[in-house]
């Protein structure tokens, strides 16, 4: 018997020792298992229904600053056209009082120019 329990006693503890390293490597399996799936939750993607709802949120966003831009060109354009209106009125009013204080110049050039021909023609008669 003391060969037999000589021979299982090294058994024994090569058993034991499995039993310990399979009970660790069990233990790091689960605990690398648990770790692993609280990652893959973390990083995992999100459901259908919440990524629809945030392209949905996303394209709203966009939509409305799109939205705001063209609003604010719209503004921007309108008071461009304004303001070249305006200048243009005050250009073509200037420009208006500007053709009449030179007609009248030029009148009054033809009436100075007429009375120097007519003078110039009576005394050519009366000669």
């Amino acid at each position: 018997m003391s060969q037999k329990a000589g021979l299982r006693s090294p058994e024994r503890k090569r058993s034991m020792s499995d039993e310990v390293v399979n009970k660790s490597t069990a233990t790091a399996l689960l605990a690398g298992a648990l770790l692993g799936a609280g990652i893959a939750l973390l990083f995992a993607p999100q459901s259908g229904r919440k990524t629809r709802r945030e392209i949905r949120h996303f394209a709203e966003k966009v939509g409305n600053k799109a939205e705001a831009a063209r609003l604010e060109l719209q503004h921007s354009v309108e008071n461009i056209i304004g303001d070249a209106e305006e200048k243009l009125r005050d250009g073509l009013a200037g420009g208006m009082d500007w053709t009449d204080g030179k007609i009248a110049d030029l009148r009054r050039a033809l009436d100075t120019v007429r009375k120097s021909i007519a003078g110039e023609i009576e005394k050519i008669q009366s000669s």
